[in-house]
């Protein structure tokens, strides 16, 4: 997974800081009853996050005969963390493994590691050093070989630590004033607005959901959207471990409010020119400046979002690029195109560096690849430097492109345990360059998030609540692919329909008439899939006809646009984007033009222009790669649409045999 960027505070000024004013503590007349739950009081005691939820990977791994990592923890309100568990695997031909915990140069602990394959382990964190709100620790693994035996390294198959969470220690404590609101860590936002929002509350819905979203990018936030009814009383539960609620409303008094107590509650609140300003102010760094339960901004610009077509590899997030083994040392690092702020095409890389100088009975060379396919090499130089330019071939683009570099030595070795390890360090100074892409590459939801940025408009067919959450679900998938914020903009659905910016479009009613052509679409009992022209359409008839919920991207020459739709049918498109949204990993298999949710099954991604590779057979002429993938394609959705015949015919002949005497 790609690291965030890194938050950029706003230029401002402290005239700016001096708009922060508190406004009137009572109730604002326009805004629901507030009544806080009562929550008993509780004993301490241990709370567990996974290490994901932390913002940091899945499995730690541990390469080599020794190996450190640092682990960044924040330390929760309330709460400070006193263990790492997680579950150990060893590499083959390990005898003895060894795991301790550092703070600084104080040991915090040590743990020998059992060989079992799947083996449970704790080490203590108690004691580690806190600054900043953070508790920096470092993990130091050494392995040992079994006797008679010597591998070079284990870097191929390292030590893991799988499961990874993080025990704290303590009571959740709660924030009293607007600053304290946003936790470093956030399991949940409950958003509630009313039965029937504004177009100024749906806005608002859009740009608190993005922006929370792209403020924890590494962190799985799930965000729950609740309607507000006539009577009802708010918040309707109280708050769950590292949870927070936030009203919307769109009002003549102008501000941020936070109601105390065991179950606060955010009420943000202004009117069509007020309540956006408000909202960046709660999730920019700003809000540290609200140290009051009342806060009202008078103006907060929204940062610029540039494209350049020249950066380094250090803007782009890369700065861990420097990697220590014996014979064979690798250093990889991701182009990410949503940092590069477009669609990009072009890419060089100059990659600055050196590496630990070679003896005179060693040689070797650098190899750069992307995936599986090399594209340079060079042999190494004995002042160990280095300085090259390569260029990523535009097949080889994607969303995240992973480019590996490789040393690898050759020559006269001095036994086990003799050689000694080489170090390649890649500088981040490097200048990454790169021009626009028309067409993006990869195109359709491969496209997501960069062809959207910086600004996407997105048009509700049906505004209203359904809708609102629908648009809001969509953004919040492909905000989870950057930390770069997406910055929507709600407008009239004809206005984003036929635009000239980036647009996400809602017809949860499968009114698609005025959006670009899709590529799969029903009219009547007749699926067509349509092709780069009209030669190319394939039409298939089914009956019944399919019907599907749909998200699909399509380049209209000059912008991407997203729709969600339906054939009439909007529990299927709601069955798609909850889907998605319930394991934040598959955003990041958004590809191809569609993804389809049909019946009892899962949503399934097809591309009906994929090439699809066929043996060539003497004698025969082979249909087009395009052609087949499409065939292919439409079989897949018409053994999708006979299965449902085919259930509904068992299900019928059940219920007749059941009614016969």
């Amino acid at each position: 997974m790609p690291q965030p960027a890194q938050r950029t505070r706003p230029r401002t000024s402290t005239a700016v800081l001096a708009t922060l004013l508190t406004v009137p503590c009572a109730l604002l007349t326009l805004l629901p009853t507030v009544v806080a739950p009562p929550r008993a009081w509780a004993e301490p005691a241990d709370q567990t996050v996974s290490l994901p939820s932390l913002g940091a990977g899945k499995v730690l791994r541990f390469p080599g005969r020794e190996h450190q990592l640092t682990l960044n923890l924040p330390v929760l309100p309330g709460l400070a963390p006193t263990a790492l568990t997680g579950t150990v695997q060893l590499p083959p031909l390990a005898a003895r493994a060894v795991l301790e915990a550092w703070s600084g140069d104080r040991l915090l602990d040590r743990v020998e590691l059992p060989r079992d394959p799947r083996a449970n382990v704790r080490i203590s964190l108690a004691g580690a050093e806190i600054r900043d709100g953070t508790a920096t620790v470092a993990l130091s693994s050494s392995l040992v070989p079994e006797p008679g035996l010597c591998p070079e390294d284990w870097t191929g198959r390292p030590m893991t630590l799988a499961d990874a969470a993080v025990t704290y220690f303590g009571e959740e404590q709660q924030p009293a004033t607007v600053a304290e609101f946003l936790p470093p860590v956030l399991n949940r936002l409950t958003v509630y607005t009313p039965a029937e929002p504004s177009r100024t509350e749906s806005a608002a819905v859009l740009a608190l959901s993005t922006a929370v979203t792209a403020r924890y990018t590494r962190q799985p936030v799930a965000i729950d959207f609740r309607r507000i009814d006539s009577g009802t009383t708010v918040p309707d539960h109280p708050p769950a471990f590292l949870e927070r609620q936030v009203v919307i409303k769109e009002a003549s008094d102008t501000g941020l409010r936070l109601s105390g107590g065991p179950a606060p509650l955010l009420t943000v609140s202004g009117d069509e020119k007020t309540l956006p300003t408000q909202m960046r102010l709660l999730t920019s760094d700003l809000a540290r400046a609200a140290l009051a339960p009342s806060a009202t901004v008078l103006g907060l610009p929204a940062a610029p979002q540039l494209a350049p077509e020249h950066t380094t590899l250090g803007a782009l997030g890369q700065n861990q690029l420097s990697a220590t083994a014996v014979g064979y040392v690798r250093v990889e690092f991701a182009v990410d195109q949503t940092r590069l702020g477009r669609p990009s095409s072009n890419v060089r890389i100059n990659l600055l560096g050196n590496h630990t100088p070679l003896p005179d009975t060693l040689n070797g060379q650098i190899a750069v690849a992307v995936g599986d396919r090399q594209i340079a090499a060079w042999p190494v130089r004995p002042s160990g430097r280095f300085d090259e330019w390569v260029t990523i071939p535009s097949e080889l683009l994607s969303r995240f492109t992973t480019v590996s570099v490789t040393l690898q030595q050759a020559g006269l070795t001095h036994g086990c345990g003799l050689e000694q390890p080489v170090t390649l360090t890649i500088d981040p100074d490097g200048e990454v360059d790169s021009e626009a892409a028309k067409p993006p590459v990869p195109g359709g939801l491969g496209a997501l998030p960069q062809g959207l940025l910086p600004d996407v408009r997105v048009g509700l067919r049906t505004p209203g609540f359904a809708d609102t959450v629908r648009a809001a679900q969509v953004l919040i998938a492909v905000q989870r692919l950057t930390a770069v914020p997406l910055r929507p903009e709600l407008v009239s659905f004809d206005d984003a329909a036929h635009g000239d910016r980036p647009a996400v479009l809602i017809a949860a009613d499968g009114s698609t008439t005025e959006t670009p052509d899709l590529p799969l679409v029903r009219t009547g009992d007749t699926l067509i899939v349509y092709g780069d022209d009209a030669e190319l359409d394939t039409r298939i008839d089914l009956r019944p006809p399919l019907t599907f919920g749909s998200l699909q991207a399509v380049w209209t020459g000059q912008r991407m646009v997203v729709v969600a739709t339906s054939t009439q049918a909007p529990e299927h498109l709601d069955r798609l984007l909850n889907w998605l949204l319930d394991d934040p990993d598959r955003s990041y298999r958004l590809s191809g033009p569609v993804l389809l949710q049909a019946g009892d099954r899962e949503p399934e991604f097809f591309d009906p222009t994929a090439d699809t590779a066929e043996e060539y057979t003497p004698g025969r002429t082979a249909e087009s790669p395009v052609a087949l993938g499409r065939k292919l394609t439409v079989a897949a959705l018409a053994a999708l649409g006979v299965g449902i015949v085919i259930a509904a015919g068992i299900l019928l002949r059940r219920r007749r045999s059941r009614r016969r005497p």
